[in-house]
């Protein structure tokens, strides 16, 4: 049992004993009741059935020539869409099902790399790049749709991050885990268009940087603060409510999930920790569940369905 910092008492547990180097892009898939994510680097993933501790596992990194997943969500045509450095692929059930859908950023540092990605609930994928030497501003948020090449929707980030919607799909944000800022836009859901960018959210490097991020149903923005060991409950003006202290440092993203998405899940990692701090956190790298966090996420739209 472990208290935030509003007084309010949570459960978090570990859901996996393996051990994962960068666990990212977490969703809940209410059809098939069960969490998603991926191990970046590794090229894989995964899918649990929290009820049954079921988990399936999927190698695409022979599929995909060995390069790192950023992100993933559910594919309308079934499987996942996907922003992988150098494109984005529609990945199939089996291992070697990689669809190349269209190449993006070739004309980008190497050191650049799909990251975050999320859809909107006009079935769009919306993916921001980082550059990996975390210094560069080379990155860039895109938008893909079934029918259109990407579009550059904003340039010039280190690692785009947080990728979020409000409830009534009236904002966009966006967040720069190392500028430590995340950004509002008004968001026109028809036209997929935004405009008016303000921040949002500033941090010290001290408090963590925003990295993945969701939003729940009173339009609460909760953001897995990288290198700060916790998760933040930030309010619709961008006011720090909550802080949850993680037995992590590395938090990369969180979501709500379970049969009534009100579980906060947080993914985690191991490749940023020396050895040191990764025998002081037996937990990194894993998947954690936290119980108790009063609130309720939203369900998660998928690529082309509308």
């Amino acid at each position: 049992m472990i208290t935030s910092n509003s007084g309010l008492a949570v459960d978090i547990i570990s859901l996996t004993t393996d051990v994962y180097d960068l666990a990212e892009s977490l969703f809940w898939d209410p059809a098939a009741q069960r969490l998603v994510w991926i191990d970046a680097w590794r090229s894989c993933c995964f899918s649990l059935d929290t009820l049954t501790n079921d988990l399936a596992r999927t190698d695409y990194a022979s599929a995909i020539h060995g390069r790192p997943i950023g992100s993933v969500a559910k594919h309308g045509r079934g499987g996942l869409v996907s922003g992988i450095r150098g494109g984005f692929y529609h990945l199939g059930p089996e291992n070697t099902q990689a669809k190349l859908l269209c190449e993006a950023e070739q004309d980008r540092p190497a050191t650049n790399r799909l990251n975050d990605g999320k859809c909107d609930r006009a079935g769009r994928f919306w993916c921001a790049s980082v550059n990996t030497d975390h210094k560069t501003p080379s990155g860039a948020l895109w938008r893909l749709t079934e029918r259109e090449v990407p579009q550059l929707m904003r340039d010039e980030l280190i690692a785009g991050n947080g990728i979020a919607w409000s409830p009534d799909d009236a904002f966009l944000y966006l967040a720069d885990t190392f500028v430590g800022k995340v950004w509002r836009y008004d968001f026109d859901l028809s036209s997929g268009e935004i405009d008016n960018e303000r921040e949002f959210i500033s941090l010290s490097r001290d408090e963590g940087g925003i990295d993945g991020a969701t939003v729940d149903s009173n339009g609460c923005y909760w953001a897995a603060l990288f290198r700060g060991g916790a998760v933040g409950q930030f309010d619709p003006d961008g006011k720090l409510m909550r802080r949850i202290e993680l037995p992590v440092s590395d938090p990369t993203i969180c979501a709500f999930g379970g049969p009534d998405l009100d579980v906060l899940f947080v993914a985690s990692a191991t490749r940023f920790l020396d050895e040191s701090q990764r025998r002081s956190q037996p937990l990194a790298g894993t998947i954690l569940a936290i119980h108790g966090a009063n609130a309720r996420g939203l369900p998660e739209p998928c690529f082309g369905v509308v």
